[in-house]
């Protein structure tokens, strides 16, 4: 696998999509719900990524084609999704500066790929084949999808209350994590946040004070 995986909080951050077709639409709307400002530039744009865009208030749009000066503003990372000989073009002027592109369906050209995704509020799950087979991306994607738990989000915001608690009651590191673990293994079970007596059993099975 030479793609390494990693979470990067772009909320505010720009973002410059070349292209204004389905392949654009497509990153568009995995990306939005991130947060990011989005500069789209293409000579040509369809009316559902338009829609998309205006939809959105952190997007732009702009007719034209690519000029090196829109890398001026340094955007976190580049999507390329025109045809080739103009991604070409993209890319070697974003690695001229050392800026990471996605050229859409052409790895070779790519600095990095778009994982198949699982997402809610608080939870991003992204799976990846390195580009060998996205149609197996897309199975594994749903065959993990029946293993997350409905109520995800809440045993996440529930495990974020309990954590500090869990630390000042436990000092020895290995000891929180056991615990901790145990938790929302449980959580997991039940599908849901534990009550309080369920949290003071799992301490009483787990570790002695």
């Amino acid at each position: 696998m030479n793609y390494f995986p990693m979470f990067m909080d772009i909320r505010n951050r720009e973002i410059l999509l070349c292209g204004g077709g389905v392949h654009a639409l497509e990153k568009l709307e995995r990306l939005l719900s991130f947060g990011p400002c989005i500069r789209i530039i293409s000579p040509k744009i369809t009316p559902e990524t338009q829609r998309a865009a205006e939809a959105f208030h952190g997007a732009m749009l702009e007719r034209r084609f690519f000029e090196k000066k829109d890398l001026d503003s340094a955007p976190v990372f580049v999507i390329a999704a025109e045809e080739r000989e103009e991604n070409v073009r993209i890319v070697n002027a974003c690695r001229e500066r050392n800026i990471p592109v996605n050229a859409v369906d052409m790895q070779d050209l790519c600095d990095f790929i778009f994982p198949a995704m699982l997402t809610s509020e608080h939870s991003c799950i992204g799976i990846s084949t390195g580009g060998l087979s996205p149609a197996a991306a897309v199975e594994l994607k749903r065959n993990v999808a029946e293993a997350v738990p409905e109520h995800l989000d809440d045993i996440l915001l529930w495990m974020a209350q309990i954590r500090p608690a869990v630390r000042e009651r436990i000092r020895d590191k290995t000891s929180q994590r056991a615990v901790l673990r145990g938790l929302v293994q449980e959580a997991f079970r039940l599908d849901r946040p534990l009550t309080e007596e369920e949290v003071e059993r799992n301490f009483d099975n787990r570790i002695c004070f």
